[in-house]
């Protein structure tokens, strides 16, 4: 049942990217899933919420509870009691919220009379209240999809152009001098040197080729 009940919390967030488990942000998730937000008083409310209790035939809900979800085909309210904290009505918003997303609707109009549905409801609030850097992560990275993407980019540029630079350093570094040989010669030459300028069969001659001894300067442009 915990497992079960992170699991969805955890689906929650990704699908509504939520990482901000403020009072005003649980609020606006509920509103957007279809719910109005009705706040109680236990002794006196305004004329238009008794009205709405009356009619609900809700009275013994509001004198013993801190917040309930009430649906029916006419009705998506989640109540709850104006006396609270912002920091105890953000505790009941997140647990009726767990209610309205796990789909507690099985026990009647008043969501959340199920022992079952009242541990993952708290479960589930538990986990939105508390949220992992891991999921924050995550979100972040589903909302920055073309950021992570132009970053991913400019990094493998810039490992190839660090390569691109360390493959030359290393050529660089295998060559000795700026001598040249032909395939069949057995001298170095200076670059322009007349017995290898404008020749197509000319290489620079590389440190192992030097420390051979099978090549000497060239008498004429290395007297």
């Amino acid at each position: 049942m915990e497992k079960a009940a992170k699991k969805k919390a955890k689906q929650f967030c990704l699908e509504y990217k939520f990482k901000d488990s403020s009072k005003a942000n649980i609020e606006k998730v509920i509103e957007q899933l279809g719910y109005t937000i009705v706040e109680f008083n236990y002794i006196f409310n305004d004329e238009d919420v008794q009205i709405l209790i009356d009619s609900l035939k809700i009275s013994e809900e509001v004198i013993r509870s801190r917040g309930f979800t009430y649906a029916d085909t006419n009705h998506r309210i989640v109540f709850v009691n104006e006396d609270l904290s912002d920091d105890e009505k953000r505790i009941v918003l997140a647990h009726e919220l767990g209610h309205i997303y796990c789909k507690h609707f099985s026990y009647g109009t008043i969501i959340g009379t199920d022992v079952q549905d009242e541990h993952e409801a708290n479960e589930f609030e538990h986990y939105i209240l508390n949220l992992p850097s891991s999921i924050k992560i995550r979100i972040w990275l589903l909302e920055n999809k073309i950021l992570c993407f132009s970053l991913a980019i400019l990094i493998l540029i810039v490992l190839l152009v660090i390569g691109i630079y360390m493959k030359k350093q290393h050529d660089e570094d295998v060559y000795y001098g700026e001598y040249y040989i032909t395939e069949t010669g057995t001298k170095y030459h200076e670059k322009d040197c007349m017995f290898v300028k404008d020749k197509t069969s000319v290489r620079r001659l590389t440190e192992e080729e030097f420390q051979s001894g099978n090549y000497e300067p060239c008498k004429t442009c290395l007297p």
